[in-house]
């Protein structure tokens, strides 16, 4: 940005140094040789007279003088694109629209962070229900593996008896899920217990039926050895409901309500849509930053050749008037009457050049409040 500024600011300055070279160029080889001549010529016929108070015989350098301007001014830019009044018009309304909807989004970011944070204990709720569910599950398949050595009594194939035992392992989990959802309907803690017992003394005789196909299975192995098991299906029936038990009760504690996974879900459509806002604040601040930016170095291009481009005209003008005390001096020195007409006894006593660029309302538009309506 301010390389892409700096390079303007050396073009226009080279511009105007090329403009002022030329000008002294015409200057010395043009208008001074002729306006010379002209002294001469209207010293020789004593004009313009003694008693003229206008500097009509000065018109010519006037017009020359003007004209001059007119170049200048031709080769930079319109007047319009000076003032930059329309740019900075266009840059209020489009920065206007674009703070509305700034404040608008950053608005509807704060009203939707507030309802993120009501909504924020069922997240945890959800998140600590998570980690709880790696736990159910870890429980259910340590108890398919402890009780898949029992399906063997079955199938002699140990893949089979696995493919049984993870069966068994689903089952189980949906056991957990489906015991949780009866303690969940319980009103009383008396209540609690008989439910939570009874699913126990269900799941129980599955275990001690599984236990029991254990030592069977076990004895087969053993037979014809010296080895021997003296255990109880009793034993592996205490240990898978200890299991169960910490699976049901996981799911209890932690397995969030209805109203939850629906808060849940709010909360999650929310948060994305925040993602969207955020996005949607970060584009719009960018776009007035980018526009400010841009303006910024319009302006500061414009300041520039407004400010070289009133020096040239001020050169333009300070020629013109060296050129008018030439002829003065040219035409008093040439004279026969030895007369000082009075429209040569005022200083600078000749038209007023028509300048553009010492308008100071110029600077004063490109200086404007941008923020003003």
């Amino acid at each position: 940005m301010t390389q892409n500024k700096d390079g303007l600011v050396k073009v226009i300055k080279a511009q105007e140094n090329n403009f002022v070279q030329t000008l002294n160029k015409v200057y010395t080889e043009e208008i001074i040789p002729y306006t010379t001549e002209l002294a001469k010529d209207d010293a020789a016929k004593n004009l313009p007279s003694s008693d003229t108070e206008t500097s009509i015989h000065t018109d010519f350098l006037t017009s020359r003088f003007n004209t001059l301007v007119v170049e200048h001014r031709s080769k930079t830019e319109t007047e319009e694109q000076y003032h930059a009044n329309k740019q900075i018009s266009e840059f209020k309304k489009l920065k206007k629209r674009l703070t509305e909807k700034l404040n608008e989004t950053v608005n509807t970011i704060r009203i939707k962070k507030r309802a993120l944070e009501n909504l924020k204990s069922c997240k945890q709720k959800i998140l600590d229900y998570r980690k709880a569910l790696f736990g159910i599950v870890l429980l259910t398949v340590s108890e398919a593996i402890f009780s898949s050595t029992s399906f063997q009594i079955f199938v002699s194939n140990m893949l089979f008896s696995l493919i049984i035992g993870a069966t068994f392992a689903v089952a189980l989990y949906f056991s957990a899920v489906v015991g949780a959802k009866i303690l969940k309907l319980t009103t009383s803690r008396q209540h609690f217990m008989l439910a939570f017992l009874g699913i126990l003394t269900v799941i129980g005789i599955v275990f001690y039926t599984l236990g029991y196909f254990r030592i069977l299975f076990l004895k087969e192995m053993t037979e014809g050895t010296e080895t021997s098991y003296e255990l109880s299906p009793l034993q592996f029936m205490l240990i898978q409901i200890f299991f169960f038990a910490c699976a049901i009760l996981l799911k209890y504690f932690y397995y969030p309500e209805k109203s939850e996974w629906e808060q849940y879900r709010t909360w999650k459509k929310e948060h994305a849509e925040l993602d969207k806002l955020d996005s949607k604040r970060e584009h719009f601040e960018q776009s007035i930053k980018e526009m400010e930016q841009s303006l910024d170095q319009t302006l500061v291009t414009r300041r520039t050749l407004i400010a070289h481009s009133r020096d040239t005209e001020l050169k333009i003008d300070a020629l013109y008037k060296d050129a008018y005390q030439h002829y003065v001096k040219t035409n008093i020195h040439h004279r026969t009457d030895n007369e000082i007409p009075l429209c040569f006894q005022v200083k600078d006593n000749i038209s007023e050049l028509t300048l553009f660029f010492q308008d100071p309302a110029l600077l004063e538009f490109n200086d404007a409040d941008l923020d003003d309506e």
